[in-house]
């Protein structure tokens, strides 16, 4: 873990409901993450931001959730899943710049499979606002190095493992802030997880005060 960053959280889910529900939804049509490989069954069509009707379905895990804090990004929560290990979340930051206060943490639970987040160095001169959501803001950053390399070449990876700072392996419930460049690896096959954002927190709360919130009340 990156302490800080990204840390395991003392929380017990109910994996049963999450299977439930996941078994429920997956059975309707998939949205895609962003332009990764993912699959996602969140509350909002990333490709047309129209709300996909998951709010009320997940309604059992939101409501808990809104105890901890009363905002959440629709296009980021949900269930997100890889068939295989060769599909993964490239480098990004994950921003809001629609919201009337900047901080948003994100709470990751796997439901199976196994991957590990790892995390690098940003410099703002090495990243960039490559594209805008479908509310026309932008909402991600990305390295200058990937759009000018080539995702997946020798010479991006190697660019990666020179920033890297650290990693957490997401085998149990994490809380993660995304201002920090980080990258999802899907280590075992196929995996699921749930994600809520939080979004809209104000820039007080820090991320070890946010993180007791989400102990003390998941």
């Amino acid at each position: 873990m990156i302490p800080g960053i990204a840390e395991y959280v003392n929380i017990k889910p109910d994996y049963d409901t999450f299977n439930r529900l996941y078994v429920e939804v997956k059975a309707t049509s998939s949205n895609t993450f962003g332009k990764t490989p993912f699959k996602s069954y969140s509350l909002e069509d990333n490709r047309t931001g129209v709300p996909t009707g998951y709010e009320q379905l997940f309604d059992s895990i939101l409501s808990k959730h809104k105890e901890v804090h009363p905002h959440y990004q629709f296009r980021s929560t949900g269930f997100n899943t890889a068939d295989s290990t060769e599909k993964d979340v490239f480098a990004h930051t994950d921003i809001d710049l629609d919201t009337e206060h900047p901080n948003g943490y994100n709470v990751v639970i796997p439901i199976f499979g196994n991957s590990k987040i790892i995390y690098y160095e940003t410099k703002d001169d090495e990243v960039y606002l490559p594209e805008k959501n479908a509310h026309g803001y932008a909402y991600y950053h990305e390295f200058k190095a990937q759009k000018e390399m080539g995702q997946y070449t020798p010479e991006f990876e190697k660019f990666l493992s020179e920033r890297e700072i650290g990693h957490i392996v997401v085998d149990k419930p994490i809380l993660i802030q995304t201002t920090t460049m980080h990258r999802v690896v899907v280590t075992e096959a196929p995996r699921c997880a749930w994600v809520t954002r939080w979004n809209n927190i104000p820039k007080d709360i820090s991320f070890s005060q946010f993180k007791q919130k989400v102990e003390n009340i998941l």
